[in-house]
């Protein structure tokens, strides 16, 4: 292969210059849509099953709350402020003020039978009414076939939420 083949074959400085600035600046901003926009989470464990199973990717939006407090029914990241480096994915079941109880499996918020599509497994959780703190939502997997003593069900101070799942 003579010189003049292999100068062709390369491609010419000034591009590869352009290709440097144009990766740059596509990883400046991926990690800046990562750090203060959307970013993803890999789930462990069976509590949001079949909503979410276990070892699923996840986006999460980090701004979704920026402007208002999530919905009943958001499916949410938080962090708890004993572990502040392990992450939690739940549904939102219960907004400040709320008074949440469980009869026979059946949710009520406010008085209110509460419909739960997402419930495919049947429980006979009865839970007396309990009304949400001030500045916290109130959280619990989707899978609910175990009694609830066994579920991982709490008041998250929203200030330990990471955002609202928006891709599973």
């Amino acid at each position: 292969m003579d010189n003049k083949k292999i100068i062709n074959w390369i491609v010419p400085i000034k591009n590869w210059k352009k290709a440097i600035i144009r990766t740059s600046i596509t990883i400046i901003l991926l990690i800046l849509i990562n750090t203060f926009w959307i970013t993803g989470f890999k789930t462990f464990g069976q509590s949001m099953e079949p909503t979410i199973g276990n070892n699923s990717f996840v986006f999460v939006n980090k701004l979704a709350y920026i402007h208002h407090l999530p919905q009943i029914g958001d499916i949410i990241v938080f962090r708890t402020s004993n572990r502040p480096y392990l992450y939690f994915v739940k549904r939102v079941l219960g907004l400040p003020g709320d008074i949440v109880s469980f009869k026979n499996g059946t949710l009520y918020i406010n008085g209110i039978k509460t419909s739960q599509p997402y419930i495919i497994f049947k429980n006979h959780w009865t839970v007396k009414p309990f009304r949400v703190k001030k500045g916290f939502v109130f959280v619990t997997g989707d899978n609910r076939h175990f009694t609830w003593n066994q579920q991982f069900h709490a008041q998250i101070n929203i200030k330990d939420i990471v955002g609202k799942v928006i891709i599973y």
